[in-house]
C-alpha cells in the first residue's frame, strides 16, 4: 500500500538524494511551473507503463491535488515501487517553482 507524504518531506528527502520527486502533470503543467528537483512523467505515462522506476529509492509523486498521484503511487505499489502520494499536491506548496519561458528556466513563487 503506498503512503502519504508531506510536500515539504518529500523535497527534503528529495534534497538528500533519499527518493524521486515526479510530477504526474502534464508536460504543459509541469512548464508552466513546478517543484524544484522533479521530473516529469504524465500520470497516462505511468498508468500505461510507459514509463518504468527501476530505481531502488522510493517515488515521492505529486499532481495539483494530491488524487492524479494516488492514482500513480497505487499503480507503482502494484508493480512492487514504494511510492508515495504527495498530501495536497502542488497547491498545498508555498515556495518557489522552477518554470520555463523563453527556452529558460527562472524560479517564480508559487500562486497562494
Amino acid at each position: 500500500m503506498f503512503d502519504l507524504i508531506s510536500i515539504s518531506d518529500a523535497m527534503k528527502l528529495t534534497y538528500e538524494q533519499k527518493g524521486i520527486l515526479i510530477d504526474v502533470r502534464s508536460p504543459e503543467a509541469y512548464r508552466n511551473g513546478h517543484l524544484p528537483m522533479a521530473e516529469n512523467v504524465p500520470l497516462d505515462d505511468i498508468l500505461d507503463e510507459k514509463y518504468r522506476f527501476d530505481s531502488q529509492l522510493p517515488v515521492f509523486l505529486y499532481c495539483d491535488t494530491g488524487s492524479s498521484s494516488m492514482m500513480a503511487a497505487r499503480k507503482l505499489d502494484e508493480d512492487g515501487i514504494k511510492a508515495y502520494s504527495v498530501a495536497g499536491g502542488i497547491h498545498s506548496y508555498r515556495g518557489y517553482l522552477e518554470k520555463e519561458k523563453d527556452e529558460l528556466w527562472t524560479m517564480v513563487l508559487a500562486k497562494e
